[in-house]
């Protein structure tokens, strides 16, 4: 894919309030975050877990490319699976890029999201 800055958005959503958007997509425009958080789905979205964490079952095994196990991983930045719903943080003003295919507000939040 071409660096974002260069790729004209074939089509754009907004999304307005507590919606949510399927599709292939690789920019998020905040307009207004009413709660700071926006939740997604995606791949190459990594988030720092605990050793032996609850919720580790959401999160790849680099070992293995499966799920991790709740019980037996060490502590580390992990890939979330692309079916898991996760919060990213969102400021006003700010284009969030990736590779995501969800993006859901809540109550107040405005977001341009940017299909590939």
């Amino acid at each position: 894919m071409a660096h974002p800055s260069n790729a004209f958005p074939k089509e754009f959503y907004l999304v307005n309030g507590a919606k949510t958007v399927t599709g292939d997509f690789y920019a998020i425009q905040v307009l207004v975050a009413a709660d700071a958080v926006m939740t997604v789905k995606g791949s190459g979205i990594f988030d720092p877990l605990a050793e032996n964490a609850a919720g580790a079952n959401q999160y790849i095994d680099p070992a293995t490319g499966g799920s991790l196990t709740d019980s037996s991983h060490v502590a580390g930045q992990y890939e979330r699976l692309s079916a898991y719903a996760g919060t990213v943080p969102c400021v006003v003003g700010t284009t969030i890029y990736g590779s995501f295919n969800e993006v859901q507000g809540t109550a107040g939040d405005q977001f341009v999201v940017y299909s590939k």
